[in-house]
């Protein structure tokens, strides 16, 4: 078996609309520039797609809208992120979006990460914006940060009993009491909220 051929086998097992970066193929120890050769092969005969820079899709497409599937652009958020080894997480509009509490879509994709400052076109013209933020904010569980990161955009204003009761409803019990440990070293009105969550439920 050629290494094309190894390369075609960890591609064609994947789903489709799977993401990709040259690294998730460095356990076939394949010599870099010709790996770099081969991708390139597999983006010009239609097996890959280039979705941004060293970030590759397998194609996927809807029969019924009759068009390629796009890689959405939280995927590649985390691809790139992923490539990079950085962590992050959605902040602001995004967080909204992503915990559910708002269906409009963000005209920035925005994440804080553990990574410099950045920002990213992509073909569409949809931007994603890294903001480099302390370990604090991003190293917990996942579902955690995202749901301080919503109530951070929410606002303490803003953050009223209907809204505490939506974020609620959308946690695990596994996940509210991992919350509750994981907000300890946020804001006093974050931990705050947090409680009232708790009591909520309890009652």
């Amino acid at each position: 078996m050629t290494n094309l051929d190894r390369i075609k086998n960890k591609i064609k097992r994947a789903p489709k609309g799977s993401l990709f970066i040259l690294g998730d193929f460095s356990h076939l120890n394949i010599p870099y520039n010709t790996l770099k050769e081969y991708i390139r092969r597999l983006v010009k005969s239609g097996e890959l797609r280039l979705v941004y820079r060293g970030i590759y899709q397998k194609p996927k497409f809807n029969n019924k809208l009759n068009r390629e599937v796009p890689a959405s652009p939280s995927d590649i958020a985390n691809t790139y992120a992923r490539k990079n080894n950085w962590k992050i997480v959605p902040s602001g509009d995004t967080a909204l979006n992503q915990l559910g509490l708002t269906t409009q879509v963000p005209n920035t994709y925005q994440y804080k990460s553990s990574g410099p400052n950045r920002e990213i076109i992509l073909k569409s013209g949809i931007k994603i914006s890294f903001e480099n933020t302390v370990s604090r904010e991003i190293d917990m569980e996942k579902t955690s940060a995202l749901v301080i990161e919503a109530l951070k955009s929410i606002g303490e204003e803003n953050a009223n009993d209907d809204v505490l009761k939506m974020i609620t409803d959308k946690l695990s019990d596994t996940q509210l009491k991992q919350l509750r440990k994981d907000v300890a070293l946020s804001r006093n009105w974050i931990r705050d909220l947090v409680v009232i969550m708790e009591e909520n439920i309890e009652c």
